[in-house]
């Protein structure tokens, strides 16, 4: 197509003649002209062609110049330059035209050496503002990226324990509905010492990997952390306890049915999963160490079980039964 590595002038001037210099002072640079005699033809145009530069005249017979400048700039997509071109010269029509978001400003009868060296000038700072904003582009998705990356896990690619640090807070929602509640869950796989002793560390990781998927899969609307090691966070928002217990049980069944093939071997795992409702008087530090006595509660007495923090009795903590 001529115009994919050309970039782009629209003549917008009702002259013929006007139209004719301007051909003559560009016949001999490498950008595309097009040209249009009324407003609405340009606005045709400019969503066709998407010009770099447009030379406007002020005076048209069907628009007034600073009026189609708005039109124009609400169709273009490709942040176009524009240049009033016209008899107008007195202050205010120059103010006006500045103020209306003009790049400058030449006056009819023009020089062809002055038409083109203006429009070679703006051509060059338009590209110059396009490769900035590009680059600002690229260095906004490369800091994007570098944000996910330090928020996620290398091997699951779940999130780490720097999300909670970070940006947990101001995910977890306010809940206004009394049954509701947000709730963490923090599980810890059983005996994976064992497995990685008896099926090797890449057996481990196979492990950690499909648990992670089985508790995203359950936890499409919450969060899943990679807390450490063999231990998941879990956050569970606006939910009822009774249905935080339902995704906790939920994935524990899950994860102690899924067979997890690595080479020859065949083995499945179990978690134990504490629960606690999570309230902002204690902070979210506190939440979670509640949530890692139900979880080690929940070891000592039998693993594979999901316990509510609320359910264990207080004579229990007292006498240092956990």
């Amino acid at each position: 197509m001529e115009t994919e590595s050309k970039q782009i002038v629209m003549a917008v001037d009702d002259s013929l003649m006007i139209c004719q210099q301007i051909r003559a002072a560009l016949e001999d640079t490498p950008f595309f002209l097009c040209e249009a005699h009324t407003g609405e033809e340009a606005l045709e145009k400019i969503e066709r062609y998407q010009p770099d530069l447009i030379l406007l005249d002020v005076v048209l017979p069907d628009k007034d110049g600073f009026h189609l400048f708005r039109d124009l700039k609400t169709r273009d997509q490709n942040n176009a330059s524009i240049l009033f071109l016209t008899s107008k010269d007195t202050d205010d029509d120059v103010v006006k035209g500045f103020e209306v978001g003009a790049c400058d400003y030449i006056k009819k009868p023009f020089s062809k050496s002055e038409l083109k060296s203006r429009v070679i000038t703006h051509l060059q700072l338009k590209k110059q503002k396009d490769e900035l904003n590009r680059m600002n582009m690229e260095l906004k998705s490369n800091m994007d990226r570098l944000n996910e990356l330090a928020f996620r896990d290398g091997l699951t690619g779940l999130y780490n324990r720097r999300y909670v640090v970070g940006d947990l807070l101001d995910d977890i929602k306010e809940i206004r509905v009394e049954e509701k509640k947000n709730v963490v869950i923090l599980a810890d796989i059983d005996d994976f010492k064992l497995v990685n002793d008896t099926y090797g560390h890449e057996a481990g990781d196979m492990a950690l990997v499909c648990i992670a998927s089985i508790m995203e899969a359950h936890c499409r609307m919450h969060r899943v952390v990679r807390w450490g090691g063999e231990e998941f966070l879990i956050i569970l928002f606006n939910v009822t306890e009774k249905e935080a217990m339902a995704v906790s049980e939920s994935i524990r069944n899950d994860v102690e049915q899924f067979r997890i093939t690595n080479k020859a071997d065949e083995f499945s795992c179990t978690l134990t999963l504490g629960l606690h409702v999570y309230g902002q008087q204690e902070g979210i530090e506190e939440c979670i160490a509640c949530a890692d006595k139900a979880l080690y509660y929940g070891k000592r007495h039998g693993k594979n079980r999901s316990v509510w923090f609320e359910d264990i009795e207080q004579t229990e903590w007292e006498n240092g039964i956990l």
